[in-house]
């Protein structure tokens, strides 16, 4: 918005030079932009925000003046000083679009050029004088905010108009010359019969104000401000009108503006002024907003004195009366943008200055929030796997569909059931991931292809499935791969790297408490990417939830990786947190000692050591403290599909210290029933 200075000053009496009041309206919340001198008169450039459609012209900045320098602002007369005629008869057919019409006719106009006082002030704002009639509405429009539009009476068919939408009517020649397509929706001016301007844009040509015309009918309108925006988007048209519409302009300012560009067309270009049409169905309806002063001073944080807040909201426009404590205060048709008392306060800040507020830091108590139980545990787990060697992945949470068949999933496996993203960010990658195992196979080959040969990575990530409802099921599970390759040691580790996979989920269910912890070869429950032999199930309290194995050979080709590679899959983390003990149990040190007995016994060599230790277990027995494996054998001297296993029980009562004969009696039961129920055979 560009604002003379000399037309600010016809406003507000003031003695500040330019850059004073430069400053003064920038720390009031309307920046000056820039300032440029044209014909010994400062100009500003104004920048306002979306929501101070009131300073879109150089009363409403006046308005602003006055308040910050805390004077009267002199307002103009919109008095018309002799009427003579009815007023043009106007019809409104789409109220919602256009609450409020007004107009009059000025007959006897005698077109031509405008003084120099109009011609200069408009190009002062970077508006062209063209013809007087025009000129007035352009000038009262940047005086008053109020657009308006100026219809050659004679070439209104009916001379009256409606206002209403377009319909079927396609396309329309405004006054540039230029004929364009509009929708139905579009609202427009009618005469008796055709459209003779876009609403709230631009006017028709076939109804503009020439140097030949005799007799104006003059309208000023109040335009939903949604309504103009989309004609204008739709249309590719902006005006200085459509910008102010746009925005919104005070309904109830539609005939002060009429009124006062009536009198100076007939001053200028002479004329007959008819009586007023005012189609107002609905008049605007003010509101009242509570202000505290004990509140006010809260928010700004000093003591301001009633006197001035009550003076700035005046000086603003604002209207109130008394109440206990503060003010009932209306604002202005022309602020809908205050609604509540934090609008008001913001209005008397920025008038005081915000510059002249001092800055102080906010009193609170910074402490970080706390973390939710189970974000505890997860990082407790993501610790412990750490502690065991692992390092944390973090992948993309998409995968290569292409990826499940190298994984020799079944065509009926839930993890085929895929969730397709539109754009993926690449094309390969065009699919929620389902499993969490081939972005940790592709890092480990990616990694042995750069040299690395020894590798334990760790994932604990989200995966996703169809469901029921609008979004995926999102399940926390937990992979970790071991690659096992050859390198420098001081001892020799000859073991599988299956074993250290199977210790490190194991110790991490003992770390968090977790019991009911087993592991069974069900060949019903191994996965399809695990070696058939080499493979467990994991179970907790005889649920399975996760695996444990040797990588497929095919498998592990397919991904190219070579080597002794294990993993170990949690398929739902929600489960295992469930199982969690939160607090430690404690129980005192033994008072007695303990004996020690061992018992070495050839089975079949498809019997796993975990059954025999559950069945030594299953003794109904207190006495049993532990019982612990210390050889596996197979080979020479043991006949073929059998291997000896060595165990080592541990007994101890919390009464008293056993004697030999109570303990061998036990180790003799346990002997009984081993033979008896896995057809095991003593070893001497």
């Amino acid at each position: 918005m560009k604002a003379s200075f000399n037309w600010l000053k016809d406003f507000v009496d003031f003695d500040y030079q330019p850059r004073e009041i430069a400053h003064m309206l920038t720390m009031a919340g309307l920046e000056v932009e820039a300032m440029e001198e044209l014909d010994g008169d400062t100009v500003f450039e104004i920048g306002i925000t979306p929501n101070r459609p009131d300073c879109l012209n150089i009363r409403g900045i006046a308005r602003e003046l006055s308040a910050i320098m805390e004077t009267e602002l002199k307002d103009i007369s919109g008095q018309i000083e002799k009427t003579a005629g009815q007023g043009p008869p106007v019809e409104i057919e789409s109220p919602d679009l256009c609450p409020r019409y007004s107009g009059r006719i000025i007959t006897g106009v005698k077109p031509g050029p405008s003084p120099e006082w109009l011609s200069k002030r408009l190009e002062s704002c970077g508006i062209r004088s063209t013809l007087n009639i025009v000129d007035v509405t352009n000038y009262v429009m940047l005086e008053l905010g109020q657009p308006m539009h100026a219809f050659d009476l004679d070439s209104l068919s009916g001379k009256r108009i409606v206002v209403k939408k377009a319909g079927a009517i396609t396309t329309f020649t405004t006054l540039d010359n230029e004929e364009r397509n509009i929708s139905g929706d579009t609202l427009l001016i009618w005469d008796g019969e055709r459209p003779v301007a876009v609403a709230g844009i631009m006017g028709g040509q076939n109804t503009e104000v020439s140097d030949k015309t005799v007799n104006i009918l003059l309208e000023s309108a109040y335009f939903n401000p949604a309504s103009i925006r989309r004609s204008s988007k739709y249309l590719n048209l902006s005006t200085e009108s459509s910008y102010r519409f746009e925005r919104g302009i005070d309904i109830e300012a539609v005939t002060f503006a009429l009124d006062r560009a009536s009198q100076l067309i007939a001053e200028i270009a002479g004329g007959d002024i008819s009586e007023l049409t005012d189609n107002y169905p609905v008049p605007y309806a003010s509101k009242t907003i509570d202000l505290s002063f004990q509140r006010v001073n809260s928010v700004i944080g000093l003591d301001i004195d009633e006197s001035f807040v009550e003076e700035t909201l005046f000086n603003l426009g604002f209207n109130f009366i008394g109440n206990d404590g503060g003010i009932s205060v209306t604002p202005p048709s022309f602020r809908n943008d205050v609604e509540r008392d934090l609008d008001l306060i913001e209005e008397i800040a920025r008038i005081y200055g915000y510059d002249k507020i001092p800055s102080t830091l906010p009193v609170m108590q910074m402490s970080a929030p706390p973390e939710h139980k189970k974000q505890e545990i997860v990082k407790t787990l993501k610790n412990l796997m750490i502690k065991a060697g692992f390092s944390e992945a973090i992948n993309y949470s998409f995968l290569n569909p292409e990826t499940l068949d190298a994984l020799n999933l079944t065509a009926d496996d839930r993890r085929r059931n895929l969730l397709y993203v539109r754009n993926p960010l690449r094309k390969e990658d065009s699919a929620l991931r389902t499993t969490l195992v081939p972005a940790l196979l592709n890092n480990v080959s990616l990694n042995l292809n750069r040299g690395e040969r020894m590798l334990r990575l760790f994932e604990i990530s989200s995966v996703f499935f169809s469901g029921d409802r609008k979004l995926p099921d999102e399940v926390v599970q937990l992979v970790c791969v071991n690659h096992k390759g050859q390198k420098a040691s001081l001892w020799e580790s000859s073991h599988d790297g299956f074993y250290d996979v199977k210790g490190a989920v194991e110790n991490t269910f003992s770390a968090l408490r977790i019991t009911g912890v087993s592991f069974t070869r069900d060949s019903q429950q191994i996965e399809p990417y695990l070696h058939p032999g080499k493979s467990c199930a994991i179970l907790l309290d005889n649920e399975r939830i996760g695996s444990i194995g040797v990588l497929h050979p095919r498998v592990a080709e397919a991904f190219d990786i070579k080597g002794d590679i294990s993993l170990a899959e949690i398929y739902d983390m929600e489960r295992v947190l469930e199982a969690v003990n939160p607090r430690p149990s404690f129980s005192p040190l033994p008072r007695y000692p303990y004996v020690e007995r061992d018992i070495s016994i050839l089975v079949d060599d498809g019997i796993a050591v975990s059954d025999i230790r559950e069945e030594i277990l299953n003794v109904d027995s207190a006495i049993i403290e532990a019982v612990n494996v210390f050889d596996i054998y197979k080979g020479k001297s043991i006949p073929e599909n059998q291997k000896s296993i060595g165990f080592s029980i541990r007994y101890r009562s919390s009464e008293k210290t056993l004697t030999d004969s109570e303990v061998d009696e036990l180790h003799s039961t346990i002997t009984e029933r081993l033979q008896k129920t896995l057809k095991a055979e003593l070893r001497s």
